[in-house]
């Protein structure tokens, strides 16, 4: 880096400090005369510190020998107040020839020295030799200081380049995941058209034939057809809800997975696509599952069974004139496997080089280019990879890798034994008549008594005027939602648990609820409920109330 001397000399600003005005005239004047024309010079040391500062000259010419304040004061002073890679370069003033006074000012932090009396030509060497050295450090902390908010600005431009990216591939795994969800709309509303029609015509029956109640045998078998209906339609809504179970960035979600039953399930969710569909249009697919013995893997569900769907789907679309769909699962290598293989046209060695890159896609307009990438996004956060072979015209055979490693696995939970219950004071809160009806007769089987109530407000008022040993509440009711009214609750009283119900897809809950349990809910279900929120509220605290003193309330 150059820097022009004449250049520097008229825009460098010197401060001259001597007690004495007799040395300041004749140095002033050698430095005008050339070039040096910015020059400041006072005879008070102590004035002259706030003056430095207020200057920020780009060199001190310093008098060491002052009376008042010599000048190893004010250049400590000045060491107080300015950073050490800011302080400018400092020439002593001295008349001591015997050095006592160099080696105190270089001791000191300065970085040169004049003697007294002045030489012209040294002056002019040693002032343009530290000047040329500030002139460089200070440029070099300019273009430190550009490139340190250049890489600044750049850093926030990648940090939010960044950011949109991962908003932009959620958005693009919701569309993806939509498409899906389109393609299994009509064999979900075909399912549960045919889950409802059980329940309803022999529900018609009973109804319009009332005698038949009087035969044990038809009532039963009506019955048992009704439950297993509602059961098959609840299932299908299970299925669904974990399909499109929303994704939060926080959430991981992973648990103890049987990775056949994943599969079980990815070939209802599928059916739809490879039955309902191809059926139509005159063409036959068959999927065969040939499920092998293995561990349950540590994993989040509802993202393999959604890897297992895509891979279906693809195998579908690869068999424009149907085919064969094989489902392997087995152990590989301390790695299980699930083995996804079609008879369609196959794939060229360059699509199988590139098909898990995102937006490549041989299907044209109706393909995405997402769903295989999606799936490689999946099992690598899983730690695993996926193995593809493919020929042309003799199909393709999806391998998905994942390791078996997986933390301990504890039965502690499933092994407690269940304490039998004394009948309980249960609050039963849903703004839905038929809903208040199920819940209550399910508890009064079993010897609770129940308080029902149509709204939070209703169930605050008799939860005030009551005792409690528990309160099942749905969530989205009017006036006052299930968890405004757990909230309620808890500051009347923190012992009472509160079990909020809830017919959507979201599984998260506040503070306040003690579980959330998801509708439709079996007769089982509820007293597994039941009995585990009361084992857990006995092992702090004894009961509320005891319900044979109570009178229920319908």
């Amino acid at each position: 880096m150059r820097i022009d001397s004449r250049h520097a000399a008229s825009d460098a600003k010197i401060f001259i400090l001597d007690d004495d005005p007799k040395n300041i005239v004749p140095l002033e004047a050698i430095l005008k005369r050339h070039g040096f024309l910015s020059c400041t010079s006072m005879t008070d040391p102590r004035q002259a510190i706030g003056r430095i500062m207020e200057l920020q000259p780009d060199l001190i010419l310093l008098d060491w020998h002052m009376p008042t304040f010599s000048g190893m004061e004010v250049l400590e002073e000045l060491q107080k107040h300015i950073p050490e890679q800011e302080m400018p370069p400092v020439i002593v003033l001295t008349a001591d020839r015997a050095g006592e006074a160099r080696r105190e000012g270089l001791s000191a932090g300065a970085n040169d020295f004049l003697t007294k009396p002045l030489d012209p030509s040294e002056v002019l060497l040693r002032i343009r030799n530290l000047l040329h050295m500030w002139m460089l450090r200070k440029r070099e902390r300019e273009y430190n200081a550009l490139l340190e908010k250049t890489v600044k600005e750049r850093t926030n431009e990648l940090r939010a380049a960044v950011f949109e990216a991962q908003d932009t591939h959620q958005q693009l795994i919701r569309q993806e995941r939509i498409r899906a969800l389109g393609v299994m709309a009509g064999g979900i509303a075909h399912d549960f058209n045919n889950a409802l029609m059980v329940i309803e015509g022999f529900s018609d029956m009973l109804l319009e034939k009332p005698e038949l109640c009087g035969q044990a045998d038809r009532v039963q078998e009506s019955l048992g057809a009704i439950r297993t209906a509602s059961r098959d339609a609840s299932e299908i809504v299970r299925r669904l809800r974990e399909f499109y179970r929303p994704y939060s960035k926080h959430e991981e979600g992973r648990s103890l997975v049987d990775v056949n039953s994943l599969v079980e399930e990815a070939v209802q969710l599928s059916t739809p696509k490879w039955q309902t569909q191809t059926r139509a249009v005159g063409l036959f697919v068959d999927v065969e599952v040939e499920p092998g013995e293995m561990p349950r893997i540590w994993a989040v569900p509802s993202e393999l069974r959604e890897v297992l769907l895509n891979l279906v789907f693809n195998a579908v679309d690869a068999m424009p004139q149907g085919g064969l769909i094989k489902l392997r699962t087995g152990v590989e290598e301390e790695m299980v496997f699930v083995e996804v293989e079609d008879s369609g046209t196959g794939m060229t060695e360059e699509t199988r080089r590139h098909c898990l890159e995102p937006f490549y896609t041989t299907k044209g307009d109706r393909g995405t280019g997402l769903g295989l990438a999606i799936i490689y996004g999946i099992v690598r956060r899983h730690n695993g990879f996926i193995r593809i072979n493919s020929e042309v015209n003799r199909g393709t055979q999806f391998t998905v890798l994942l390791p078996v490693g997986s933390p301990v696995e504890t039965n502690a939970e499933a092994s407690r034994t269940l304490i039998p219950i004394r009948p309980l004071n249960i609050l039963v809160v849903d703004d839905q008549r038929e809903i208040r009806q199920v819940l209550a007769k399910y508890l009064e089987q079993d010897m609770h008594v129940v308080t029902t109530a149509e709204n939070g407000c209703e169930a605050l008022e008799k939860f005030q005027a009551g005792r409690f040993d528990l309160v099942l509440v749905d969530r989205v009711m009017p006036k006052l939602s299930g968890d405004q009214l757990a909230t309620a609750i808890k500051a009347i009283d923190p012992r009472i648990p509160v079990v909020v119900l809830t017919a959507f897809a979201e599984d998260t809950s506040t503070a306040d609820v003690d579980l959330l349990l998801s509708k439709p809910a079996s007769l089982r279900r509820i007293r597994e409920t039941v009995e585990q929120i009361y084992q857990t509220a006995i092992a702090v605290r004894e009961p509320v109330c005891v319900a044979s003193d109570v009178a229920a309330v319908h």
